[in-house]
C-alpha cells in the first residue's frame, strides 16, 4: 500500500515514495446485546396521572410534597440491566409528565433499527397541588395540578441499547440531561464498573483512620448530639 502522505520532493526534484501500513480500528460487534423480552423497542407513553378503580374504593387524594421520597441515595435501581448506556440521577428530584413526554418524543425519533430504550422509573404517582392565581390565603389545600415521580441519587432513569455505540448514544442523550430540574448524567456499563473499581481500591488503600465511622463511634466533639439520622446513615454524602 502506498502512503501518499509520505510522497515528498527531494533537493534534486525527484519524488521519493515510501510505503506504510495504515491501521484500521476493529469493527464494533454486538454479540452480547440483550433486547427487551417483551419485544418493545420504543419508549412507551407514560400516563399523566395514575388510574384509580372506583369499585375498589380508590379515588384521588391530596398529599404533602413528601420531599423525603427524593432524599438520600437509591439502593436498588443503580445498575444497567442491559449493560449498555443510560441516564442516571446525580442527586434527588422529581420528574413530571411533561418531562416524560419530552424524553419519549426525542429518544424515539433518534432510535433506528435494532435499537431500543426502556424506562427504569415508575409512572407519576405523587400529586402536586396548586391554588389559582389571586386566591386568598386559607380555604384548605389547592386542587391537584399534576403528578410527579420522585427519584433519588444514583437512580437509573432510562436505558438505551441495541446496535448502538457510545458516541451515538451520547449524541442524543447528553443534551436531554438539561431537561431535568435536578442534575442528571450520562452513564455506561464501563463507567459504572470503573467507579466501583476505584471505590474498592480507595477503600482498600486508604490508611487514614479519621473517617465518618470512627467519628460517630467515639462521639468526637460530641457529634452525636447535632448529627441527624440522615448524616449517620449516609455519612454526610447525601442530604
Amino acid at each position: 500500500m502506498i502512503n501518499l502522505r509520505a510522497v515528498c520532493r527531494s533537493s534534486t526534484g525527484l519524488a521519493h515514495i515510501t510505503r506504510g501500513m495504515k491501521k484500521y480500528p476493529f469493527p464494533v460487534t454486538y454479540e452480547n446485546v440483550r433486547f427487551p423480552p417483551n419485544g418493545q423497542l420504543k419508549l412507551p407513553v407514560m400516563p399523566a396521572e395514575p388510574v384509580y378503580d372506583a369499585e375498589k374504593g380508590e379515588k384521588k387524594y391530596k398529599s404533602t410534597k413528601r420531599m423525603i421520597e427524593a432524599r438520600g441515595v437509591e439502593e436498588v435501581h443503580t445498575e444497567l440491566i442491559h449493560e449498555q448506556y443510560g441516564l442516571a440521577a446525580v442527586s434527588g428530584g422529581f420528574i413530571d409528565s411533561d418531562d416524560f413526554k419530552f424524553l419519549q418524543d426525542r429518544i424515539n425519533k433518534n432510535l433506528i433499527d435494532n435499537q431500543f430504550a426502556v424506562w427504569r422509573v415508575d409512572e407519576p404517582w405523587l400529586p402536586r397541588t396548586k391554588k389559582a392565581q389571586g386566591t386568598r390565603l386559607g380555604g384548605g389545600k389547592g386542587s391537584i395540578q399534576k403528578y410527579v415521580t420522585p427519584v433519588r441519587a444514583n437512580r437509573i432513569i432510562l436505558e438505551v441499547g441495541g446496535y448502538i455505540t457510545e458516541i451515538e448514544a451520547k449524541a442524543f442523550l447528553l443534551y436531554l440531561c438539561e431537561r431535568f430540574s435536578f442534575p442528571v448524567e450520562f452513564v455506561s456499563e464501563t463507567m459504572l464498573a470503573e467507579r466501583r473499581r476505584k471505590a474498592e481500591e480507595t477503600q482498600m488503600m486508604n490508611k487514614n483512620v479519621f473517617n465518618w465511622d470512627r467519628v460517630i463511634k467515639y462521639n468526637m466533639q460530641n457529634c452525636n448530639s447535632w448529627l441527624s439520622s440522615y448524616d449517620v446513615a449516609w455519612k454526610g454524602k447525601y442530604r
